[in-house]
């Protein structure tokens, strides 16, 4: 007797939800996880209010509040201490570490209060999938933190302590906000439509590059600002993909965080010129790897189909 697909109502009523509209054919041509339609059919089974009728629309404000909040309260609140301190020169790594500390807390804030940890990707091992898939974008962070490391900046201890925790913090709020908590709502949109993860897994990482523009607002310059926002467009497409392949949330923000932590132990030491070649080269390099991920399966090469117990 033949199983039944994800996108029958058998799936949604196992977890308590009615028959959910979701088309999941589009996800069934691609070897997405079947953990992860799991959890994209449960989110939408508890969509509520204004984020049931326009997931895009509210997510991306959601997140767009999140990064002012980082980006204005937090840099506000890391500079000040620092000038308190009597540590001036120390006021542009306060300021970003503030930045993280408080997008880190928006997050998990939000995530608590909606009760989506597990449903946007933070689940425990036992629902990740595929995770040779990683490999790539480990090699490469592993190839910046090298280059890091050669160039380390000992110059000022003090602003090398302060920066360490960023990658980390960075790599957690930012992977739980834009690949989690946004990408999730606008592939719901996708699949209500019944359209396939590219489309997208591309804005989610578009609306992830602008959303590091209004970095100018605090001296940042433009030029190097508007370079930043192309290369994190580029990163989230890949680590987009990889998450609809591995389901791995915490491993994704683990491999951001080791991306960062190069560049971050690098400092103001320019011993290597090519460091942020390599770096571009990575994102571009994610990106493309990202849409292969993501290529329509040929027809006898069977997709992810959920079985029921």
């Amino acid at each position: 007797m033949p199983q039944p697909s994800i996108h029958e109502p058998a799936a949604s009523e196992a977890h308590g939800h009615p028959s959910s509209p979701l088309s999941t054919g589009a996800l069934e041509e691609r070897r997405v996880a079947p953990e992860r339609v799991r959890a994209l059919m449960r989110l939408e089974g508890g969509l509520q209010g204004r984020l049931d009728r326009r997931p895009l629309l509210y997510g991306t404000l959601i997140a767009a509040a999140v990064f002012v909040a980082a980006l204005l309260v937090g840099t506000l609140l890391g500079r000040t201490v620092a000038v308190a301190a009597g540590r001036n020169d120390l006021r542009g790594t306060t300021g970003e570490l503030g930045s993280d500390l408080v997008g880190a807390a928006c997050v998990a804030g939000v995530l608590w209060r909606l009760g989506w940890w597990r449903d946007v990707g933070f689940g425990g091992p036992s629902t990740w999938r595929s995770l040779r898939l990683l490999a790539l974008p480990a090699v490469l962070g592993s190839v910046l933190l090298v280059g890091g490391l050669i160039s380390l900046d000992l110059s000022d201890p003090g602003r090398l302590a302060l920066s360490l925790p960023q990658p980390f913090l960075t790599g957690f709020w930012e992977e739980g906000l834009t690949r989690g908590l946004l990408l999730s709502l606008l592939l719901v949109v996708a699949l209500r439509g019944g359209r396939g993860p590219v489309r997208a897994v591309v804005i989610s990482a578009t609306i992830f590059g602008l959303l590091h523009l209004p970095a100018v607002l605090f001296g940042k310059a433009l030029v190097p600002s508007l370079v930043q926002a192309v290369l994190a467009t580029l990163l989230g497409i890949g680590f987009g993909a990889l998450l609809l392949r591995t389901n791995a949330l915490w491993l994704l923000a683990g491999v951001h965080a080791l991306i960062n932590l190069g560049p971050t132990l690098r400092g103001g030491n320019e011993r290597i010129e090519a460091f942020s070649d390599i770096f571009g080269l990575s994102s571009l390099l994610l990106a493309v790897y990202g849409l292969f991920l993501l290529r329509r399966i040929k027809s006898g090469d069977q997709a992810a189909v959920v079985q029921h117990e």
